[in-house]
């Protein structure tokens, strides 16, 4: 069920397609009614032509991005898409168009056409075919263009090459059952047009790597792939993962970093929170299946098969549990968070190495070789999503054999043993404070 496509992509990126391929059809049509392949063409009429077929490509490219939330809402974001994607495709397609149509010329002369003289159907059809593959090709990179990602333009240009040609075949098939070339035509645009947008979803739901499921919330039912180093959610309408209509979610409330095959969640709101499995979470590495709540909203987050960390490998990546000052068992409190949550990375706290613990039992692990900076701010070591941590509020590091704890400017101090300092040695068991979030360090 996990890896089940999102058949309500394909649907938004083939129907996207489809209009883009019939309102292109329009000045595609005016521009070469009445003319034949059999007949001597001017320069104009060679000029509109291409430049006709290139506001197809404009068109169906700029409608494919638009549909890019798959939703019928017309929103500023999807205008925005449409009309980059629309420049975008429209600018790659003249250069194509141009060579696509000397291709076609010289496959029609090797089949024997020429003015006044049909030549064989056969290489009609395959003049046809390798125009519309090309062009597919080039919708396909342009629409994968738009969003900066190498690897997008190259699923992209499969999918548009495989819509291009599925739609380059039945555009002369939907012309024999036609008895109107206008009508074949029309159809003809259309089913290029549904067949690229249609392949270029289908290609990017079967690469996905990472996708988030909203299970409850105003889009229930929704997908969202999870591309690129760095995926933001919020209400926010920039955000890859828009949460909308709900008061409760930040307009930047969290944040899914990607290092290889890891997933890392970061909470970025400071009151209302971020939730993994029914825990509150400043910074968690993910794993398939886990359940992430952001006010009302409800979403799983999914790895595609191959990408997940095996049982064994996940059992023996929890923490050692140790035993603090009070007896308490570390790894008994850690179990409550899944074992997995730490200040920024989902790299274990080893038995030995200095850390500090939080009230709730997270770990934070303290590195020995350079300074550990502390803050509220996402370039800090670790994380603490309190707004009474300052964005850059303190750093410990290793000094003389021992660990040195520094406050940077830090608005609401930082306090040792109830002392509030600018400076102070660590020792094991100290209890410090960053504003009001507390901790002891151990090492």
């Amino acid at each position: 069920m996990n890896d089940a496509i999102d058949r309500r992509e394909l649907f938004f990126k083939a129907l996207a397609g489809l209009l883009g391929g019939a309102i292109g059809w329009i000045p595609a049509e005016i521009a070469t009614h009445g003319h034949s392949i059999t007949e001597q063409e001017s320069t104009w009429s060679v000029i509109a032509g291409i430049v006709s077929v290139a506001l197809v490509a404009g068109m169906i490219g700029g409608m494919i991005l638009a549909a890019e939330d798959n939703s019928l809402e017309i929103t500023p974001l999807a205008k925005r898409r449409f009309l980059l994607g629309f420049i975008v495709c429209l600018v790659l397609a003249l250069p194509e168009t141009y060579y696509s149509d000397l291709i076609f010329s010289k496959v029609l002369r090797t089949g024997g056409w020429g003015v006044d003289h049909p030549g064989s159907m056969l290489y009609l059809v395959a003049g046809r075919l390798i125009g519309w593959t090309l062009m597919g090709l080039m919708l396909g990179v342009g629409v994968g263009l738009v969003s900066l990602s190498f690897p997008n333009m190259l699923k992209g240009a499969l999918g548009g090459l495989i819509g291009g040609f599925v739609g380059g075949a039945g555009f002369d098939l939907i012309g024999s059952f036609s008895q109107s070339g206008l009508a074949s035509r029309l159809m003809g645009f259309c089913v290029i047009g549904l067949a690229i947008g249609f392949f270029i979803g289908l290609v990017h739901q079967l690469t996905k790597s990472a996708w988030l499921a909203v299970e409850a919330g105003r889009l229930k039912g929704r997908q969202f792939r999870l591309e690129g180093g760095s995926v933001t959610l919020g209400r926010a309408e920039e955000n890859a993962v828009g949460l909308f209509g709900d008061p409760g979610v930040q307009a930047r409330h969290a944040v899914i970093l990607r290092q290889g095959d890891s997933y890392t969640l970061k909470n970025l709101a400071v009151q209302a929170g971020t939730l993994v499995n029914g825990n509150r979470i400043e910074t968690v590495q993910l794993c398939d299946s886990d359940r992430v709540k952001i006010s009302n909203y409800e979403l799983t987050f999914h790895l595609r098969a191959d990408k997940r960390i095996p049982e064994s490998a996940a059992a023996a990546a929890a923490p050692v549990a140790q035993t603090h000052a009070g007896g308490n068992s570390i790894g008994s409190q850690a179990a409550n968070t899944n074992s997995r949550v730490t200040g920024i990375t989902a790299t274990p706290t080893v038995a030995g190495n200095a850390y500090l613990l939080n009230a709730g039992g997270q770990q934070f692990a303290v590195r020995p070789g350079a300074p550990t900076r502390i803050g509220r701010a996402l370039d800090n070591d670790i994380v603490v999503g309190d707004a009474s941590v300052s964005r850059h509020h303190a750093s410990i590091e290793y000094r003389d054999g021992g660990f040195l704890l520094r406050d940077l400017g830090s608005q609401n101090g930082t306090w040792v043993g109830g002392q509030r300092v600018t400076e102070a040695p660590l020792g094991r068991g100290d209890a410090l404070r960053l504003g009001d979030a507390s901790f002891t360090f151990h090492a």
